[in-house]
């Protein structure tokens, strides 16, 4: 495995052997380089094409190329002291900039893609089977083309941001979603003035997914939506974990079919509280409340807190919405428990079971850990439905409490996994999400 330079200002011979004789422009030392080779970037590159880029490497999934900007002054070769991420590689005119072929790790490199009003993209791997991470770099869209997007839509590849920015030009223009994607630990992740109305577009025909830990879109406020919708969208998971958001922003657009986008944000939010949950599916959404809780109710230690699910028209005893499992320890075998879920309503009286019910997982088996399933909800599809159980428990609003019980007989210990479901259509509904085992 051998190590190359490329620097813009080199005058040498090009052979890529050293500073002084360094390859001029990155697409062709990543070409003439070889699978595990490392090519070090000098802190002050500064290329530019008039056209398309293809920075296509010839790492293999098991054997990426590798890519670094560092301190040309500095060590040869050069160490960690050294890693920079000043390197600029630009594109100008209707441009587009590539990643494929090979598997690429870039570490510390801004990509500037078309000018003026010219139409930008960049596609982050284009072919399947591999993958493409960035590291420390930024994704820049300088033409101001409506159509200009970051589009990850290629089936079978993988693509990685790890304090990585992008920036945009137009507020139209945004990330399309249609392959595997992970975005994590990134300050400031939006960059410019030209926030998109939607940064997240799903797209492609595979299905994608989008996960995002750890990452500043405060950036998006106002007007803005995090996750759009589609009407052929396909297969389209997006999962926020400790993500700083601005307080005005929509999470997600409403999702347009069951098999097309569900959204889910936890510990992401604006203010300074760890108990932020959102979701989002066609059959309703589900976000933390604070005012409408239980006394004695699920806390984090501070603050008592419970579910809100307003349900939409599309909900139904067939594809209810289906909270999040709220999960307790078991370590009683061979005796029956009981899982109880409290719940409130404004229906004037107790849901009946084909209304909201409680699925309870469990371990019912000693010879296996296939989960078993037993529910509170009426007994088939052509049952008659029975109200739910009353409660005497004291909640700061709505009208009418209710409680969830389901019996069972464990056979392991393990963690028990209590969802509940609530199917009653244009309804809203209070969970506390805390189970009890009696």
């Amino acid at each position: 495995m051998a190590s190359y330079y490329v620097w813009s200002g080199a005058t040498g011979t090009a052979t890529g052997a050293t500073w002084a004789n360094a390859k001029t422009t990155l697409a062709a030392m990543l070409s003439a380089s070889a699978a595990g080779d490392t090519i070090y970037v000098a802190h002050d590159h500064a290329e530019t094409t008039a056209g398309n880029i293809n920075l296509f490497p010839n790492g293999t999934v098991s054997n990426p190329s590798k890519v670094v900007c560092v301190n040309r002054a500095g060590s040869v070769p050069p160490v960690s002291a050294d890693r920079r991420a000043t390197a600029q590689v630009t594109s100008t005119t209707n441009s587009t900039l590539q990643f494929g072929i090979g598997t690429g790790h870039f570490d510390g490199i801004i990509f500037n893609i078309a000018d003026g009003t010219n139409q930008a993209t960049i596609s982050p791997q284009v072919s399947a089977s591999h993958w493409t991470r960035f590291d420390n770099c930024s994704l820049r869209l300088v033409g101001t083309n409506f159509n200009g997007k970051i589009q990850h839509t290629t089936a079978g590849t993988y693509v990685e941001f790890n304090n990585t920015t992008v920036s945009f030009s137009n507020v139209l223009q945004s990330i399309t979603v249609g392959g595997p994607m992970k975005w994590r630990n990134t300050l400031s992740a939006l960059l410019g003035a030209a926030v998109p109305t939607t940064l997240f577009v799903p797209g492609g025909t595979a299905g994608g997914s989008l996960e995002c830990i750890g990452v500043d879109l405060s950036a998006a406020g106002t007007g803005k939506t995090i996750v759009g919708a589609v009407s052929n969208a396909v297969a389209q998971k997006y999962n926020f974990l400790d993500c700083k958001l601005d307080a005005a922003v929509t999470k997600s657009a409403v999702p347009l079919s069951h098999a097309s986008t569900e959204i889910d944000f936890v510990r992401s939010g604006a203010t300074g509280v760890n108990y932020n949950v959102y979701r989002h599916r066609i059959s309703g959404s589900l976000q933390e409340e604070t005012t409408i809780v239980r006394t004695g109710g699920a806390s984090d230690g501070t603050t008592t807190i419970a579910w809100k699910i307003v349900t939409t028209a599309t909900c139904s005893y067939s594809m209810p919405f289906e909270c999040p499992p709220i999960a307790i320890w078991n370590d009683t075998v061979g005796s029956a428990k009981t899982a109880t879920v409290e719940g409130i309503w404004g229906g004037g009286a107790v849901p009946n079971d084909d209304d909201v019910w409680l699925d309870v997982e469990y371990l019912g088996s000693s010879s296996s850990p296939q989960g078993s399933f037993v529910n509170d909800g009426k007994a088939d599809l052509v049952a008659t439905a029975a109200g739910q159980t009353s409660s005497s428990a004291t909640w700061g609003g709505s009208t009418t409490k209710f409680k969830l019980a389901v019996t069972f007989t464990p056979q392991q210990k393990g963690w028990v996994y209590a969802r509940a479901k609530c199917a009653k259509a244009s309804s809203t509904f209070y969970i506390d999400p805390k189970v009890t085992l009696s």
